[in-house]
C-alpha cells in the first residue's frame, strides 16, 4: 500500500508495511495554504471530500473557505477554479465555519458564525451549488446568500437585548442534513444567549430544523422553534457536534461548567419531533453535583463527570450510538484537579487528558465495564512527548463498533483508535494511538468524517498559521 503525502505543494510515496485486517492506516496527508482551518467536513455522495473554515490569521479579520477534494487529496479544481471557495461576510471582522453538508442535489450548506458591526456575534447558513457558485437571492437567502439562523435573539432585536452594550453572541457549531421524513431537513446545533424574557444573558444550547428547500423553520419541529436547554443558575451551556439518527432522533453533545463543581458532560437526545427523549438519560453522576447546584435528573438529558471525585472535569465533543443501542463519548477534561493525586488509577494530570466515557444502551447509566470502571482516559504524563496536551475533539463508530477518535497526543495531531471495551486497540500502530506530526502545521485534528463505504476516515484540523490539513485513513479488510 501507498501513503500519498502532499506538504503544501510538496508529493512523496511512502510504502507502508504488510496489511492487517481491521488496521488502520494514513493514506492521504495533504495541506494547504488557502485556509487556516478547515473544521468542517463531510464526505460527498460521490466520494470527494467537502472541507469548510476561515483563511487569516489576524484576529481582527478573517474570511470564509469552502473547498471540495478528490479521494486522493487533491484540489478537485472542478469546484470554483483551484477547488476553494472563498466569502468575505464580515469585512474587516472575523468569521468562521466549523460544519458543512452535502445535499441530494449536489449543493452544500456550510454555517458561518460571522461578527457583526455592533460586535455581536450572527449565524448564516451559505449554499454553493457543485461546481462552488454561491447561490443568492431568490434562490437562496438575501442578496448576499445569507439565511440568518435565530437562536435566542434575531439581529433585528438587538437593541432590546438585556445589557446591550455586549449584543448577543450565537454560534453554530454542527449542520446535519436529517432525510428521515422523505425529503431534506437540516437540522443545526449550537449555543447563544438565553431567550427573551428570561431575563439571563449566559448562553443556552440550541438545536434547529429548518426546511433545505429555502431555511425556513421546519413547523413539524417544535412548532417550528428552536428548541432551547437551559441546565441551572446562570452557567454557560456550551454545544459541540451532533447526529441525526435515521428515526429523526437528534443526539446533541456538549458540555456546562457547573461553578466550583467544575465542567461535567451534558448530552441531550430529542425525538424528531424537538422534544427531550423521555426514554434517556435522566440521571446526574455524581448526584451531589446536581443537588448542590440546583439541577435536577431529567428525562432526556445525561449529566455526568467521572473525574470529579479527584477533582477534575470532563468535555464532550461528539457522542455515537453503537449497534447495541450504547453510547460512547469523545472530548477531554481533566483526571484529577491541580496536583491532586488520583484515586482512580491515573496520574496527576499537568494538562488536559483525553476523556471518553460509554452510556448503556439506551443512555440511562454509564457503563462500569468501559474502560477502567467507566472511564477512558489517554494521559501523555511521562511519555516523553513534546506537551502533556491530550484532546480529542470527534469520533466516528466503526462497523465492528471500535471507534475512531482524533485529536492530540502529547502535544501531536494524533487518532486513537478505540476498542468496544473501552481500551486503545494495540493492534493499530502498536499502541492504538496513530501520531501524524507535520513539519509546518502542529494544529490538532478538529473533526473526523466517515465514508458511505465506512471504509475510509477523514480528519481536518483547526486554526494555524501554517495552513490547514487533511487526513484520510484507510480501515484494512
Amino acid at each position: 500500500m501507498l501513503f500519498r503525502s502532499a506538504l503544501l505543494g510538496t508529493t512523496a510515496l511512502v510504502m507502508a508495511g504488510p496489511a492487517m485486517a481491521g488496521d488502520i492506516r494514513p493514506v492521504v496527508d495533504v495541506s494547504t495554504e488557502l485556509a487556516n482551518d478547515l473544521r468542517g467536513l463531510t464526505w460527498a455522495a460521490d466520494g470527494k471530500i467537502y472541507v469548510s473554515g476561515h483563511v487569516g490569521t489576524a484576529n481582527e479579520e478573517t474570511r470564509t473557505v469552502v473547498g471540495r477534494f478528490n479521494a486522493d487529496g487533491t484540489p478537485d479544481t472542478s469546484f470554483s477554479d483551484d477547488g476553494f471557495v472563498e466569502v468575505d461576510l464580515a469585512p474587516g471582522r472575523q468569521e468562521q465555519s466549523l460544519t458543512i453538508a452535502e445535499l441530494a442535489g449536489g449543493d452544500v450548506v456550510t454555517a458561518v458564525n460571522a461578527v457583526d458591526e455592533d460586535k455581536g456575534q450572527s449565524v448564516y447558513l451559505l449554499r454553493f451549488d457543485s461546481t462552488g457558485k454561491q447561490k443568492v437571492a431568490p434562490a437562496w437567502g438575501d442578496e448576499q446568500g445569507r439565511v440568518e439562523v435565530v437562536f435566542g435573539w434575531p439581529n433585528a432585536q438587538n437593541e432590546s437585548y438585556p445589557g446591550v452594550e455586549t449584543p448577543p453572541v450565537d454560534n453554530a457549531w454542527d449542520v446535519i442534513v436529517d432525510r428521515s421524513g422523505g425529503g431534506e431537513r437540516l437540522v443545526i446545533v449550537g449555543f447563544g444567549p438565553a431567550p427573551e424574557g428570561t431575563g439571563r444573558t449566559d448562553n443556552d444550547r440550541y438545536v434547529l430544523r429548518l426546511n433545505a428547500a429555502d431555511g425556513t423553520p421546519d413547523t413539524s419541529f417544535n412548532g417550528g422553534k428552536p428548541f432551547s436547554y437551559h441546565s441551572a443558575a446562570t452557567f454557560g451551556d456550551n454545544a459541540r457536534r451532533a447526529v441525526v439518527e435515521p428515526d429523526g432522533s437528534i443526539l446533541a453533545a456538549g458540555y456546562t461548567n457547573l461553578g466550583d463543581l467544575g465542567t461535567h458532560v451534558l448530552l441531550l437526545r430529542l425525538t424528531p419531533a424537538g422534544t427531550l427523549d423521555q426514554s434517556f438519560g435522566n440521571f446526574i453522576e455524581p448526584a451531589t453535583s446536581g443537588e448542590s447546584v440546583g439541577l435536577k435528573p431529567q428525562p432526556g438529558v445525561a449529566v455526568f463527570n467521572p473525574f470529579a471525585a479527584d477533582g477534575g472535569f470532563a468535555e464532550c465533543y461528539g457522542f455515537v450510538k453503537l449497534s447495541d443501542g450504547s453510547y460512547v463519548t469523545t472530548g477531554y477534561g481533566g483526571a484529577t484537579g491541580k496536583g491532586v493525586p488520583s484515586t482512580l488509577g491515573f496520574k496527576t494530570s499537568t494538562a488536559p487528558d483525553v476523556g471518553s466515557f460509554k452510556l448503556t444502551p439506551g443512555g440511562t447509566a454509564l457503563d462500569r465495564s468501559w474502560g477502567n470502571n467507566g472511564i477512558l482516559a489517554i494521559q501523555s504524563e511521562e511519555a516523553g512527548q513534546p506537551t502533556a496536551e491530550d484532546r480529542t475533539r470527534a469520533l466516528v463508530p466503526l462497523a465492528d463498533d471500535r471507534t475512531v477518535q482524533v485529536g492530540r497526543y502529547g502535544g501531536i495531531a494524533a487518532v486513537f483508535v478505540v476498542t468496544p471495551q473501552g481500551r486503545l486497540d494495540t493492534s493499530v500502530d502498536g499502541d492504538g494511538i496513530i501520531q501524524l506530526g507535520h513539519p509546518k502545521i502542529d494544529a490538532q485534528f478538529f473533526n473526523a468524517a466517515l465514508s458511505a463505504d465506512g471504509k475510509h476516515v477523514a480528519a481536518t484540523t483547526n486554526a494555524n498559521p501554517g495552513g490547514a490539513r487533511l487526513v484520510v485513513l484507510e480501515v484494512q479488510d
